[in-house]
């Protein structure tokens, strides 16, 4: 039994590896043999003679022979191994598909690069992107200085690859350290292999909406790592609270210290992770108040914050405490001391309205499969835990009333509001005493993997025959690129002598920015009205268009014409007319 989770929990590594044209046929067999699999457990238990023992083995089978509980650290640490290797493969093949694909476009790869690069080169959260200054701060669009996680991989990778090597390390982090704390928590069943385990081992490696943040290349991926330490953290001081062991009150100390680091970095991810842990907490906050005050467990206002008398209770109320502090400090004092009245930037999102071209959600029906489709990608657990889903169900509700597409639809990197919740609960669902059967393992793992085949993105194919751009244009353009990028360099090295300290300003065409060399500060073609201010910090400033070479959704050729003709304020001098590419030099 043990060999057959095993097996499954190589689905996702396999499927990296593998042509595109077997994921969904592949998927579907793995969800129609484990569908035949619960029936044939349904009907073996029915039909079995021996049913008390059945009964028994129903709940808890006990993989009691040596061998298998010897084999479980080597089939886990090959599981672990085998999707790490397998997940670098298809990371690397994926981004060099964007790469040559000319998808890693200024929204929203560049413009993170470029806040990140910013960090590492000590001017704090920069953006030339995010603002309608041609300089600003990133902050007073998403509150996020966590992000500041990723900024050595942007410093230290070459050629713009830093953001894809962090994202994809930190999606292969999550997945690894999740992993290991379910396993950790099943070797202290010193009798048998939980079902439960099993059950959530496949599901860490075949997660689909992890592998959504991961390959969205957005930062929110830090939300699911630093929200493993924080809950982690958490755990081990309720584990030690509530231990019947004295511990010294120096290692208390330092471990509430590290809770209150952890949640610090938690919360900094992005302005409403608190949000989502206030409204995931509630539930449980609600219920323990009402058995503290039924069963008059406490005497006086005080015994409520009483760590010797309340330990689990009183820690709640801290993390709670400091999250509401927090919340006004991002949402209320730091709008204010920066003079922006954008205090609801975020919930304005939410509603904010999109083209009809793009993916919208219109009924509820949909709305509350999708539900269940996260509950799936969980486990079965999260049911029996009633606090933990409703706490779940009031996260969704954002969602639920969100007008945006991908939010609405937790596709994406959008999932980064639910995952560390759900991977919590089912935590806390292992550590419990709650049972499952067999059966219900087996139709929950078929309704996972069915669902995994029916998303046509999972994973998201590394070779296409659709393109997003005329073929003969990109070729053209992919030949001007090296050209370019030589009469940049050797065109501002000439001028260092004026401004040594200075690199070249470039304001790139949206979907050129990613092969401009990095020798130069990148700005996008709407901040070319404030070239005058922008080009004071250098002599050496440039626009690269290429007017032929877009998508006309996304960004019509009229709209470049529009902002390069439009801005014509320093006087321009055209250094290279490329077979699509335009050099030109403000002078």
């Amino acid at each position: 039994m043990v060999y057959l989770f095993f097996l499954f929990s190589l689905v996702t590594s396999l499927l990296f590896v593998s042509p595109k044209t077997i994921h969904a046929p592949l998927q579907k067999g793995v969800s129609l043999f484990f569908l035949a699999l619960c029936i044939y457990t349904v009907w073996k238990k029915k039909y079995s003679t021996f049913k008390s023992d059945q009964n028994h083995q129903f709940h808890k089978i006990p993989f009691t022979i040596q061998n298998q509980k010897k084999i479980l650290p080597y089939l886990v640490g090959i599981s672990g191994t085998c999707f790490v290797l397998a997940s670098t493969f298809h990371a690397y093949q994926l981004t060099n598909f964007l790469a040559g694909s000319f998808l890693f476009h200024d929204a929203d790869y560049i413009g993170i690069s470029d806040i990140l690069l910013s960090v590492w080169e000590g001017k704090g959260f920069e953006s030339h992107y995010y603002n309608e200054k041609f300089n600003g701060s990133y902050l007073r669009h998403h509150f996020a200085p966590g992000m500041f996680f990723l900024s050595p991989f942007v410093g230290i990778v070459p050629n713009r690859y830093g953001l894809a090597v962090g994202v994809f390390f930190f999606y292969q982090l999550a997945t690894i350290l999740w992993l290991y704390w379910v396993y950790r928590l099943q070797q202290k069943n010193n009798e048998n292999l939980s079902l439960k385990f099993l059950l959530l081992w496949v599901i860490l490696t075949n997660q689909l909406y992890l592998y959504r943040i991961g390959s969205s290349f957005h930062f929110e991926i830090l939300v699911v790592v630093i929200g493993f330490f924080f809950f982690f953290q958490w755990e081990h001081l309720k584990s030690m609270a509530t231990s019947e062991t004295k511990t010294q009150i120096k290692t208390k100390y330092f471990r509430f210290c590290f809770l209150g680091l952890s949640l610090l970095f938690f919360l900094s991810q992005k302005e409403d992770v608190g949000i989502y842990l206030l409204l995931f907490l509630l539930p449980r906050f609600l219920l323990e108040c009402y058995d503290l005050f039924v069963g008059k467990k406490i005497q006086t206002w005080k015994d409520l914050i009483s760590f010797q008398k309340q330990p689990t209770f009183s820690i709640q109320i801290v993390i709670i405490g400091i999250t509401s502090i927090y919340l006004v400090y991002v949402f209320f004092l730091y709008p204010y001391l920066i003079q922006s009245n954008s205090h609801f930037v975020w919930s304005k999102i939410l509603t904010q309205n999109y083209h009809s071209s793009f993916k919208q959600v219109t009924s509820v029906t949909k709305s509350v499969q999708i539900f269940l489709e996260i509950i799936v990608s969980g486990g079965i657990g999260i049911l029996q835990l009633v606090p933990e889903s409703f706490g779940m169900g009031f996260i969704y509700l954002t969602h639920f009333f969100s007008l945006r597409p991908w939010h609405h639809e937790v596709y994406s990197y959008y999932s980064y509001s639910i995952l560390p919740f759900l991977f919590y609960s089912g935590i806390l669902w292992l550590k419990s005493e709650k049972q499952i059967s067999l059966p219900i393992v087996f139709l929950f793992l078929s309704c996972l993997f069915w669902k995994n085949a029916m998303d046509q993105h999972f994973p998201l194919e590394t070779e296409s025959k659709k393109f997003w751009y005329d073929q003969s244009i990109q070729s053209e353009v992919v030949e001007d690129l090296p050209k370019v990028n030589a009469i940049l360099i050797s065109d501002s090295n000439t001028n260092r002598t004026k401004v040594p300290k200075k690199e070249p300003i470039v304001f790139s065409q949206y979907n050129l920015s990613f092969f401009i060399t990095e020798k130069t500060k990148l700005y996008p073609l709407e901040h070319l009205q404030n070239q005058i201010e922008i080009c004071r910090e250098t002599n050496v400033c440039y626009v690269v268009i290429a007017p032929m070479f877009t998508d006309e959704k996304l960004w019509p050729k009229k709209r470049i014409f529009e902002l390069f003709e439009g801005s014509k304020i320093l006087p321009q001098n055209k250094i290279l007319q490329g077979k699509q590419v335009e050099v030109w030099k403000l002078n």
